[in-house]
């Protein structure tokens, strides 16, 4: 049975006043957010049916879940039905136990209305679906633009559920609950071959000027597909796992316009292709939001999944948005650098020598990035993973390291797989401070027992606070001079949170770390998060609060940093290693302290400056690995020392994106790229001149 064929037959349209109520839900874990991409493109492909937008109204419901948050949004939503034909919600692990309990309150109320679910982990799930929500009407299996459409057409047709089922068991993509209590699942549907059918939600009036503008993030594809296979990944083996799908030039130029022509300044825009960069149009793209952003005076933050196999295309990209103010990292998406673990994940993955290459690239250009690597992959042990680390760090990189955890439809979760290498999970919070957003994450597997598990996710902690922001610069200059890895020098670092940091908050902080993830039903939220503060993001809490703890005051930054490198300085020592001079190093250090400043700004809203005198040969070490920015006319003064000052522009200490918010979410940590460095180099007596070079950096 076709669309128009469905359509056929239905009822004259009603007055406006008398039209049936159709509600879209999207429960969110992100704050301020007004617009939904799934909700919209839903909406708008049902409208585009003449009968459809005769005989229904719709309204879109897009609310936080988090904490208390959940019990206002469900009274929102009871509170605008009256009488509802149908109630659709879009499903994520994020947000399914909230969306089903919401579900089974509309029912109860609405006996009669239709619950729809679909979205990511639902699709294909239909046997668990129904046992554990049986007041859900249909589930909507992949893409739900056609089907939800097709789905309303029978609805305004059959007001009973035993009267609609000839017709619903027509209709491709989905599974319902027949009146006899059996699921019935239909034949599977063909993806949408041609976009150009699928009316742009950006036109007409499914999305008001003022739901973009009251939105602080923004989702956006511009294709669908995804041509890779990794087993760990939705996208590869239980969605897009195919060739790409692309929306017209036209039409992408045309939405790009209107979301950058009504957002509101500062808005983040998140590019949610797969593959972001992987075709040639999307260099014209990023141009087009370059362009818009002019045009209309905005500044956005773009982020995106960027190409896996990251090409020179990616570099062009990436310079394109990065020269224009509009991204920050770039990601480069190893996830293992072992290979017998890439193997077994089904991934062609950057090799070492051309990710080491890429990196050097993003370096001249003086662009940030980050390296995504999962912890918790069959086939990865604790070794694995921080030689992993390391190969990054030693690339001039910034690892960031997440959990594994199992998402519905992928390879991982199929019992044959997980029999096979051993794995087991624990349904807990994806990150201790994320207290709603539950999944479950692989804590063991034949090569990885809990303990090594453990040890990993812990690491992780002193990788982020002293490789990423605090003691950056140091850390290298001593693995380059002593020959030690820098995980180890981390390792060290644990152990002076844990054992020899005077500071008992910060010692307690790094306990509780642990313990989050150890016992996670015994979390201290009410602690942590007024260790945390009041500006925090719901990820990182523990990381958070001592990076807030260390770096609010001036005077306490410099003081754990002095002890942190006595505790280092000490422990080489005894290892025989050989080691600057400690004078020297106390140079970098200060020019960590600088760095320091970054995220204090992003604390106190003050902007601040400090004068630095650092040796040449180890400010040329810093400069080669891109932990400084690349600096032109520079050269050893007649002292030996690169004299400069650091500076917190004024615009960082207030613009909302601060290296303080960023290196939570990414954690790309290169803080001094976030200030001015002028730098006065005193050329050798021959040529007796004075240079001044000063290098502003933006987000």
């Amino acid at each position: 049975m076709t669309s128009a064929d469905l359509s056929t037959g239905l009822a004259s349209a009603p007055a406006l006043d008398e039209r049936r109520q159709v509600h879209l839900v999207d429960l969110t874990v992100m704050p301020s957010v007004r617009y939904s991409a799934v909700l919209g493109y839903i909406q708008a492909a049902a409208q585009a049916v003449p009968e459809i937008a005769a005989s229904c109204s719709f309204t879109k419901h897009v609310y936080m879940k988090a904490g208390d948050a959940f019990e206002g949004a469900c009274a929102k939503v009871l509170d605008a039905l009256d009488n509802p034909l149908a109630v659709a919600f879009t499903v994520y692990y994020w947000n399914r136990a909230s969306s089903t309990e919401l579900a089974r309150r509309v029912k109860e109320r609405w006996p009669n209305c239709r619950i729809v679910l679909g979205g990511n982990d639902v699709s294909h799930q239909q046997d668990a679906v129904f046992a554990e929500a049986p007041w859900v009407d249909v589930l909507v299996h992949g893409e739900g633009e056609i089907r939800f459409r097709d789905l309303l057409t029978v609805f305004l047709r059959h007001e009973e559920r035993a009267a609609a089922e000839k017709e619903l068991a027509e209709v491709p993509g989905i599974s319902f609950l027949r009146s006899d209590g059996e699921v019935e699942t239909t034949a599977e549907a063909e993806r949408i071959a041609d976009f150009d059918e699928l009316p742009s939600p950006f036109e007409g009036d499914v999305w008001s000027d003022e739901d973009i503008a009251q939105s602080q993030m923004l989702v956006y594809e511009t294709n669908r597909g995804c041509p890779y296979s990794c087993s760990f990944c939705y996208w590869g083996t239980g969605a897009t796992n195919s060739r790409v799908r692309q929306f017209s030039m036209e039409r992408i130029k045309m939405e790009l316009e209107r979301i950058i022509r009504v957002c509101a300044d500062n808005t983040r825009m998140f590019i949610a292709d797969a593959n972001f960069g992987m075709l040639a149009r999307d260099v014209e793209i990023a141009n087009h939001v370059v362009e818009m952003c002019r045009r209309y005076n905005k500044r956005l933050l773009v982020m995106t999944n960027w190409a896996k196999n990251t090409n020179g295309r990616v570099v062009e990209i990436a310079g394109i948005l990065y020269k224009a103010g509009l991204t920050g990292a770039i990601t480069l998406s190893a996830q293992s650098f072992n290979t017998e673990v890439l193997q077994i994940a089904n991934r062609k993955n950057i090799r070492v020598s051309h990710y080491r290459r890429m990196q050097t690239q993003f370096r001249a250009l003086d662009i940030p990035t980050y390296t995504d690597l999962i912890w918790g992959l069959p086939g990865e042990t604790l070794v694995s993973l921080l030689e992993g680390i390391e190969e990054a760090i030693a690339s001039g990189g910034s690892p960031v390291v997440y959990p594994l955890f199992l998402l519905n439809n992928t390879d991982y979760t199929h019992e044959r797989f997980r029999d096979e290498h051993g794995l087991k999970t624990t349904h807990m919070p994806c990150d201790p401070g994320s207290t709603d957003l539950f999944s479950d994450v692989v804590t063991e597997h034949a090569r990885m027992p809990f303990e090594d598990w453990l040890t990993g996710i812990v690491h992780r902690l002193p990788l982020t606070l002293f490789h990423k922001c605090l003691l950056r610069c140091t850390l290298r200059v001593l693995a380059e001079t002593s020959g030690a890895r820098t995980v180890d020098l981390l390792q060290l670092l644990e152990t002076f949170l844990r054992e020899k940091v005077e500071d008992p908050v910060v010692a307690w902080l790094m306990a509780d770390y642990e313990r989050a993830w150890r016992d996670p039903d015994n979390f201290d939220s009410k602690t942590i998060y007024g260790h945390a503060g009041r500006s925090m993001i719901q990820e990182e809490i523990h990381y958070q609060a001592i990076l807030r703890r260390m770096v609010s005051d001036k005077d306490r930054a410099a003081r754990h940093a002095r002890d942190a490198v006595d505790f280092l300085y000490e422990a080489l020592t005894e290892q025989g290693r050989p080691l600057p001079d400690r004078a020297e190093l106390d140079r970098v250090t200060e020019l960590d302290m600088a760095a320091a400043a970054v995220f204090r700004a992003g604390l106190t809203h003050k902007a601040e400056q400090q004068d630095i005198a650092v040796p040449a040969p180890m400010y040329e070490v810093l400069r080669s690995y891109g932990d400084v920015p690349a600096q032109s006319g520079l050269a050893s003064s007649a002292d030996g020392l690169v004299h400069g000052r650091v500076e917190v522009p004024e615009f960082r200490a207030h613009y909302p994106f601060s290296p303080y918010t960023l290196s939570v979410w990414h954690a790309s940590g290169r803080p001094l790229h976030d200030v001015t460095i002028s730098l006065t180099v005193q050329q050798l007596p021959e040529r007796d001149t004075d240079e001044a070079v000063a290098v502003p950096r933006t987000a």
